[in-house]
């Protein structure tokens, strides 16, 4: 299989959602985990203890603790940590998190207090929004996780767990007070505003908009007009048409970038069925797309193209379509909350001394969950040059909340949306909640592409903007 993977570093420290330093990611979860500790001695509503474990909590607890099985997977992921540095947490020989029950207690701390808030070394480490991502990294990476955080019923309790902390703090105004304000841990102190305006402007390095001149904002407010973390989050453009154009708009032989992204990797001669959680993470397109897909629409794609992208924690995080044509199929996927294949674990193949597990968590497996991760699919016919077109939008970790554009519900069936609805190229389809993760677009096997990036690969390195030229179809 023909394969080019033009972007080779941590994903993580590009896209600023996970650590590329373990120890920075390491030393976060000790000052958690001590908040934690100081929290058992003051009752408070989520006081950590088998009594006033959150509902959700408890009923991950009773889950792992019905069978052997789950409870000896959930055992032995901590217990399967090498208890060495850097992975042991201090220099003790202390694991940060050692065991399932002081995961559960950390979990209940964090539903009810912590929201993502700034700071520059979360920032470069990637620990922005991620703290149930962060206490799990190493059980993750270890043969047990792996099976625990496969199973449909572990992750429904994971997600109810998300669910909550989502409803309690994100999308609550509470979120608002603690961390969009002009403190220095708000995400509109002077620090803060001018890394968001730099990363939303990856082509006017030299004359940035101002942050609050490019969004929907209130400059004049405290909160700058955002009612929670979320409403932040899922921020809009001010002038979309004018600081986001729609370029080549009316030529169907170019496509356009879905997401505002950074490319993690571009494969062709992608096959039907494929070891995906292996080395190289090559594509495997009829398990990317999901069970319910006709035969003939996977068959499509079969030898065709997958372009993946990634978002940064300060990105734009809607989605638009890449092509104008009818959406004939969109629906979401449940699917893996933690899991990351064991390539990038602890687990050593080639006996290499210099192997470490993916210090980001899922960063480095973003080919992998694209066939395991809670995501929504869509497929857009445009009737041209571009054949039937494919978008995949990914959740990842603690990103979990795929939504698709109220205009393009109810085409989970292909017999039942057989004439589509229209959409515009450009036109917002969905977006993700929380959090943005990674996204692919996929090509049927005929269509031949040439990619903006393929004569210049120095471009590669920057976020393309939302609606920006992608590839060109061949004539």
């Amino acid at each position: 299989m023909a394969a080019t993977t033009p972007t080779t570093k941590s994903i993580g420290s590009v896209g600023g959602w996970l650590p590329p330093n373990s120890n920075v990611m390491l030393d976060w979860v000790r000052k958690l985990v001590k908040r934690v500790d100081d929290a058992r001695k003051t009752p408070y509503r989520g006081r950590p203890g088998d009594s006033s474990y959150p509902p959700e909590v408890k009923e991950l607890q009773d889950l792992i603790e019905s069978t052997v099985e789950l409870r000896m997977l959930a055992s032995a992921m901590f217990d399967e940590v090498p208890n060495k540095p850097p992975y042991n947490g201090d220099p003790k020989g202390t694991k940060t998190i050692h065991s399932y029950r002081q995961m559960l207690d950390t979990m209940s701390f964090i539903m009810v207090n912590i929201a993502p808030e700034w700071n520059q070394d979360g920032y470069d480490s990637g620990l922005i929004g991620f703290p149930f991502n962060a206490i799990l990294d190493w059980p993750m990476a270890t043969p047990s996780g792996y099976a625990f955080f496969l199973r449909a019923n572990v992750n429904e309790k994971f997600k109810n767990i998300l669910n909550t902390w989502k409803t309690n703090i994100l999308v609550n105004e509470v979120s608002r007070d603690l961390v969009l304000t002009k403190e220095p841990n708000g995400w509109f102190c002077e620090q803060a505003l001018e890394v968001l305006t730099r990363d939303s402007n990856p082509t006017r390095e030299s004359d940035p908009i101002p942050f609050d001149v490019l969004f929907k904002c209130d400059k004049a407010d405290p909160h700058y007009g955002f009612a929670s973390w979320d409403d932040f989050f899922t921020r809009s453009f001010r002038n979309m048409d004018g600081d986001r154009p729609v370029e080549e708009k009316e030529d169907e032989y170019w496509v356009v970038t879905s997401c505002e992204s950074k490319l993690f990797s571009m494969q062709r001669d992608v096959n039907e069925l494929d070891s995906f959680w292996l080395k190289g993470q090559p594509y495997s397109v009829a398990e990317m797309v999901g069970p319910s897909v006709r035969q003939d629409t996977v068959d499509k794609f079969v030898r065709g193209t997958v372009y993946q992208a990634f978002l940064s924690a300060t990105s734009y995080h809607r989605w638009h379509s890449p092509v104008k044509g009818k959406v004939v199929y969109a629906k979401v996927i449940d699917g893996t909350l933690f899991s990351e294949p064991p390539i990038n674990g602890f687990y050593n193949p080639d006996d290499d001394p210099d192997h470490k597990p993916d210090p980001a968590g899922p960063d480095l497996s973003q080919g992998y969950i694209t066939h395991v991760a809670t995501r929504a699919v869509y497929f857009i016919d445009t009737e041209g040059p571009a054949g039937l077109v494919g978008a995949v939008y990914v959740g990842m970790a603690d990103v979990s909340t795929c939504e698709i554009g109220r205009k393009f519900k109810g085409l989970e069936e292909q017999v039942a949306a057989i004439k589509g609805v229209a959409v515009e190229k450009g036109e917002e389809i969905g977006m993700f909640h929380h959090g943005g993760s990674t996204h692919c677009l996929l090509f049927e096997k005929d269509v031949k592409l040439s990619f903006v990036f393929e004569p210049f690969p120095e471009i590669a390195n920057k976020n393309f903007p939302i609606r920006s030229k992608l590839a060109q179809v061949g004539k």
